[in-house]
């Protein structure tokens, strides 16, 4: 999870453009700060020409990948032409995991285009053609793929016609996890570039001069704060495992003694046994010798009250 979140980073930051001071502001640009409301810190900074309105804050992850990632939208004054970010999107699967309801469904890595394809449907818009495609982010973390694609599409605002160039980046992560297997994740940041038709590709130099800055303090914070969460949330577990040991082992010696129990109460039956049908084979052998020398005997109780010519012995 800590290094989907360095390699979403990463890709975030390429998909605008580079990196830039988070104080800085270009000549005919504002700076806007898209403040993380968990941590109150400025988390990253977005070039906007002057005079436009926007608007932006921290996504929280999702059950697919952990990592906050920002959104925002920005908009000349008439609101006739814009940029987009946003939410990310975000799919897992292999491993037996299973991903929750904040996921796409999908079981299997998609390129660039095909997340545009499936935008495209979910926006409700005309396809017009496949522009040229932005460069992929260049990910060095191992393990991890990138891809990205632009297409031209077109639509209706209170029956205006709209232009717009829709662009995607997506990222693929495969890993082995322990006892789980092969586990991929994947991740879509989609960009919108909004203006009057005929007029959005003249005005993809403003849209590449709105990047975004990421401001170092509050990464330096944020992956502190998530490391501190981990390791709570590992240590919690280590104490509900042990826990559940302690448990476990308390079964274990109830049934042990359970189980000596139960063994002694079967000796003392056998015991008990083997004492009676001793007293048996000793009663049939006094039996015996009386009925030899025909004596006869009276007792009240367990005293003998007479005997007549009759030896002692051990039963009654």
């Amino acid at each position: 999870m800590f290094v989907s979140r360095i390699a979403g980073a990463a890709a975030l930051s390429l998909i605008v453009t580079t990196f830039a001071p988070a104080a800085q502001s270009q000549t005919g640009m504002d700076a806007y700060a898209i403040v993380d409301p968990v941590l109150k810190q400025t988390a990253w900074t977005l070039q906007v020409p002057s005079g436009w309105n926007a608007a932006g804050t921290m996504m929280p992850g999702s059950t697919c990948n952990g990592s906050t990632s920002p959104i925002f939208r920005a908009t000349s004054a008439d609101g006739g032409t814009g940029s987009y970010l946003l939410p990310r999107a975000d799919w897992t699967w292999g491993g037996g995991i299973r991903p929750g309801k904040d996921c796409l469904p999908w079981a299997k890595a998609v390129s660039a285009r095909e997340f545009l394809t499936y935008q495209i449907g979910v926006d409700k818009v005309q396809f017009v053609r496949a522009e040229p495609a932005p460069k992929a982010p260049a990910i060095t973390v191992p393990g991890y793929t990138s891809d990205a694609a632009r297409f031209l599409v077109r639509y209706s605002v209170n029956r205006q016609p709209v232009d717009e160039l829709l662009g995607a980046t997506v990222t693929c992560h495969a890993a082995q996890m322990i006892a789980l297997g092969t586990v991929h994740s994947c991740s879509a940041f989609v960009t919108r570039w909004f203006a009057p038709a005929g007029k959005v590709e003249g005005l993809v130099p403003t849209f590449t001069a709105m990047h975004l800055s990421l401001n170092q303090q509050w990464m330096s914070a944020w992956t502190a704060m998530t490391l501190n969460a981990m390791r709570q949330r590992s240590a919690e577990q280590t104490q509900a495992m042990l826990a559940q040991g302690r448990l476990a082992q308390a079964q274990r010696n109830r049934a042990h003694v359970d189980f000596m129990a139960s063994f002694q109460r079967g000796a003392d039956i056998r015991n008990q046994q083997f004492a009676a049908g001793q007293y048996r084979k000793q009663n049939n052998n006094d039996n015996y010798v009386d009925y030899i020398l025909g004596c006869q005997r009276a007792y009240s109780g367990n005293t003998r009250v007479s005997a007549g010519n009759c030896p002692n012995r051990q039963t009654f």
